[in-house]
């Protein structure tokens, strides 16, 4: 099919050619057609790549497929196909999911959605990136969000089954938030609906998996559920061979006899759990059935040590989980509500538009003074925060640059001297000492002056700074760092906070011989503040000199200021902000 339409292309082309007389028409079309003829290669190359993704990803090759999903997502960018750009943006998003980037899923997820317009009804993609949301962040714990993202699912799908199966997740998640009667409502209103589904494999499962959940959310609510409750639905399950499903029936009649306090059975169930999981290879329920197997097993000191160490662990892990997905899942409704606000303050603009066009000549010239003048004034702060800007990059380049000439030239020659004297026996031990000192001082002048990875991965260099300054004498820790979107910053701006740090931590380990740091980063009002604080020996009379100045001056150049505050014995502390 593509073949021929190339064909058509070149017979349009040369037809085009001869039956008209006219250069430029002629040129046009050539160009024309010519595009048409490149945009039909990287379409085709885009569904290869994506072919290559799909078959890495059956091969379970996670690497590979994502590779190919990215390049072919690239392609379709080229050619400017929001939809294809989408559906691409989805591969990646749940390859993300699957290994546990969760974040990262969230935005990709987000961002195929932006793809989609407003035009997302008619897409059954739509449908699929909520429920990716929704699975993202009930793996993070996030219950309540969970439900948010299923229920804009179950908004856009078409399909009655996939509807059913959000609403179980809904359900699900209530369970996990101890709301056991909604969770059970649901589930009421789903079995009556799932009915005329029952005669086939799937409407079965999505039954037998839903009347389990029910028993179990009934359970859990204190109601009075029956062993049988649980069996009459592990019999279908094991009839349509939904092993995951099993592994959970058996997870729920370990929790019902634990609450009859028969614990025989119930580690009965767990060793079945545990065994089920091993054969078809389900991590998830392996581990829980270890964990029921010690829970009701004779307490022993080293089988309390193991449940300690794994709570804690989990405990460890969760936190961990929380804290770097904490604004993720909001990024998406708060640019929705961000371009609404901007499309009515376009249109309360427009309306005022037509209200000064009906004044008099005299208004219209007023207004265009004041508006000269006005711009004139916006225009002096821009050009002004524009020379700020500058002046920040040439410090930072200039510093750079002298880093380099430090370490490519100075270094050097001290390290040759070095190596001479090493080579002289009868070499003076104080003077290669104080040149071993002289090398030291230009190899850390240098290192302080070496560039700075500034944009999307400025957060991760600017967290290896507080690792580089922890030893085993003093710790540095820092606070609220995720929070504040350090990242999104502009260059001159992560520059001059990277650099200030710097120089605060630098004078920390030369002089103050503290053993605790704390840099505490957060948002007031649009402004960034960064506040540092050390159980040093401190100063008993503060002067602003030298290193100090030198941080204040580069404060200044992006229109902020900063604070010192020192006492002897009670360490020091320095506080700066400016605007995002």
């Amino acid at each position: 099919m593509k073949t021929r339409k190339v064909v058509l292309l070149f017979y349009l082309l040369f037809s085009s050619i001869l039956g008209n007389s006219q250069e430029k028409e002629l040129k046009e079309k050539i160009l024309n057609i010519r595009q048409e003829i490149l945009n039909l290669e990287k379409e085709k190359l885009a569904k290869k790549y994506y072919q290559l993704g799909y078959y890495y990803k059956k091969d379970n090759n996670i690497d590979s497929a994502y590779k190919y999903f990215d390049a072919s997502k690239k392609e379709y960018e080229a050619l400017g196909d929001s939809i294809k750009i989408a559906e691409k943006l989805f591969s990646l998003a749940k390859i993300e999911s699957e290994i546990e980037l969760f974040f990262k899923s969230d935005s990709t997820a987000i961002k195929a959605l932006k793809y989609l317009g407003n035009n997302k009804g008619k897409y059954s993609l739509t449908t699929s990136l909520y429920n990716t949301l929704g699975i993202n962040a009930n793996s993070k714990e996030n219950y309540k969000n969970a439900i948010y993202w299923y229920t804009k699912a179950m908004e856009f799908a078409k399909d009655s089954i996939k509807k059913y199966r959000y609403e179980s997740n809904i359900a699900n998640n209530y369970i996990s938030l101890k709301e056991y009667k909604s969770a059970i409502k649901i589930y009421e209103n789903l079995l009556l609906s799932l009915e005329p589904y029952t005669d086939n494999s799937i409407g079965l499962n999505l039954k037998a998996k839903a009347l389990d959940n029910y028993n179990y959310a009934r359970l859990l609510n204190g109601d009075e559920v029956n062993e049988d409750d649980f069996l009459k639905t592990q019999k279908l399950k094991k009839q349509t061979k939904d092993f995951r499903a099993l592994a959970s029936n058996y997870f729920y009649l370990y929790v019902y006899y634990e609450k009859m306090n028969i614990p025989d059975t119930a580690q009965k169930y767990a060793y079945l759990m545990y065994d089920l999981a091993s054969k078809y290879e389900m991590p998830k329920y392996i581990i829980l059935g270890i964990d029921k197997i010690l829970l009701s097993s004779k307490p022993t000191k080293l089988q309390k040590l193991a449940l300690e160490r794994i709570k804690l662990q989990d405990s460890i892990t969760v936190s961990k989980r929380k804290l770097r997905n904490k604004f993720a899942t909001y990024m998406y409704s708060y640019e929705e509500e961000k371009k609404q606000k901007l499309e009515a303050r376009a249109k309360l603009a427009e309306s005022n538009l037509s209200l000064e066009q009906q004044k008099s000549q005299k208004q219209l010239l007023w207004f265009v003074v004041i508006f000269t003048i006005l711009s004139s004034i916006v225009y002096f702060f821009y050009k002004r925060e524009k020379n700020k800007k500058e002046k920040a990059i040439e410090v930072y380049n200039t510093e750079t640059r002298l880093a380099k000439k430090i370490h490519d030239e100075l270094a050097n020659d001290v390290y040759a001297v070095m190596n001479t004297l090493y080579n002289t026996s009868t070499t003076d031990a104080r003077l290669l000492t104080r040149i071993e000192e002289i090398y030291a001082q230009t190899r850390n002048i240098s290192h302080e002056n070496s560039p700075i990875l500034t944009g999307e991965h400025f957060e991760d260099f600017l967290k290896q700074l507080f690792i580089d300054f922890t030893s085993d004498h003093c710790k540095v820790i820092h606070k609220g760092l995720l929070e504040v979107n350090i990242n999104q910053l502009a260059k001159e701006k992560q520059i001059v906070v990277y650099r200030v740090l710097q120089e605060l931590l630098v004078n920390m380990k030369k002089y103050s011989e503290a053993t605790l740091v704390l840099v505490t980063f957060s948002v007031e009002k649009n402004k960034l503040s960064v506040a540092y604080q050390d159980n040093g020996k401190g100063v008993e009379n503060l002067s602003v000199k030298n290193g100090l100045q030198n941080m204040e001056i580069r404060i200044k150049s992006v229109g902020g200021f900063i604070t010192f505050e020192s006492k002897q014995e009670k360490g020091f502390k320095a506080k700066f902000q400016f605007k995002k």
